[in-house]
């Protein structure tokens, strides 16, 4: 610092910049994990607003009276995003529907595409994996997961979830 000023204000102004972008990343991931918009607003919206984030056109109906318990919200929601992630990388698809439903004490979940069909969990290791892993995170609430992909299109997957009003 003393023999190369220059140099050492140069270090700290880096530092700094790379702090605030460890920093910035950081906050991202921990929304990611868990988005502010599912803890303040409900499954719902935080549903609308990653239909917002996605690069195809995606229509949410369906309205979600009250809130759900927490840890059904939350498996919910990042079962959507899976399936969101997965039209967007695999099905070719022009647009997508989200229903969202209370049917009793059940919620039940539709997310359709345009796409060119073909959605199942795998026949072997490393096919579907992300399917799976939206099985078995519904499977830990006793929640089913339907496929209806002929090849060719369109995909349909319903989500259902026993649940309560919290």
């Amino acid at each position: 610092m003393e023999s190369q000023p220059g140099v050492a204000r140069e270090l700290l102004n880096d530092a700094r910049d790379n702090s605030a972008k460890a920093l910035s990343e950081i906050r991202g991931l921990v929304r990611g994990i868990h988005p502010p918009v599912l803890a303040d607003r409900g499954l719902a919206e935080a549903v609308r607003a990653l239909a917002l984030d996605t690069p195809l056109p995606v229509t949410v109906t369906g309205d979600l009276a009250g809130r759900l318990p927490a840890p059904l919200e939350s498996a919910a929601y990042f079962a959507v995003s899976e399936l969101l992630a997965n039209v967007v990388k695999h099905a070719d698809a022009r647009q997508v529907l989200i229903d969202l439903r209370r049917d009793g004490e059940a919620l039940r979940i539709t997310v359709a595409d345009d796409g060119h069909g073909g959605a199942s969990p795998g026949a072997s290791p490393g096919d579907g994996t992300g399917l799976r892993g939206v099985e078995r995170r519904l499977a830990a609430f006793d929640g089913v997961l339907a496929i209806g992909s002929p090849p060719g299109g369109p995909t349909t997957i319903t989500m259902e979830l026993p649940c309560a009003s919290s």
